[in-house]
């Protein structure tokens, strides 16, 4: 096989981002486990590799009377595809572990002052006011749009990292005349089970643009100037940023 797995042994130092010994241990005791794990999982992937590569070797040299190798060939592969899939979601759990107590790890798949949850990146701008349009074009010039909510979880994360603040935070939500619709900026309709019912009443009688205060959302008219939220895709954890 020609893809080559590579698995880079993985440390862990203490650095000012851990608050306490506790602490400290606690995370060097997941550390150790998830690299056992991946360890283990690259030594199998290692043997599964070299099994497939002499399979084909003898196919090439006595193609009678190997039938049955390419089913066995494909069963290999299989194996192999759900041990890698495996290694990366290990991959992107021991990061997460990293990037809590030391947010500056180079396995953070997010740029610096971006906020890393789920699949995505998240910037709060809290010392600068824009209307949502001034909003949007610095997200653009980010590489990103102002947020989406995508569920429930996505908001008490917004929420969570907004309560301590008074701040007002545009959201990627409007009012489109041409379409007599809210719309996110991607086109699609939000889902009525994100906001509670007095947040459905202000988007039935408003129009505008909608703004996040402490984790509710309201709607104001979109020349006003507050703070705002850009968001897009996280980058991929690889495996060699561990270490």
């Amino acid at each position: 096989m020609s893809d080559e797995v590579t698995y880079a042994t993985l440390s862990f130092q203490d650095s000012s981002g851990v608050r306490n010994n506790q602490d400290g241990n606690n995370l060097r005791k997941r550390v150790l486990q998830m690299s056992n794990e991946m360890s283990s999982d690259s030594e199998k992937l290692s043997q599964l590799q070299t099994a497939i590569h002499h399979q084909q070797e003898n196919l090439s040299q006595q193609p009678s009377f190997h039938r049955d190798l390419p089913m066995e060939e494909n069963l290999l592969r299989s194996q192999i595809s759900s041990l890698l899939k495996r290694q990366g979601q290990m991959a992107l759990r021991l990061c997460r572990e990293l990037v809590i107590h030391t947010s500056d790890h180079r396995c953070n798949p997010c740029p610096k002052r971006w906020q890393w949850y789920q699949e995505s990146c998240y910037y709060f701008t809290v010392n600068e006011e824009k209307s949502w349009s001034g909003s949007r074009e610095d997200c653009m010039k980010k590489n990103s749009t102002l947020v989406e909510m995508d569920s429930v979880e996505e908001k008490d994360f917004l929420r969570s990292q907004t309560l301590a603040s008074s701040s007002f935070f545009w959201l990627g939500l409007s009012w489109r005349p041409s379409g007599e619709n809210w719309l996110w900026e991607d086109g699609s309709v939000p889902s009525p089970s994100l906001f509670s019912d007095d947040e459905l009443v202000q988007f039935n009688e408003s129009r505008g643009c909608a703004y996040l205060q402490r984790g509710a959302v309201y709607v104001s008219r979109c020349s006003a100037e507050i703070a705002w939220i850009c968001e897009k895709m996280a980058a991929v954890v690889k495996v060699e940023d561990l270490d």
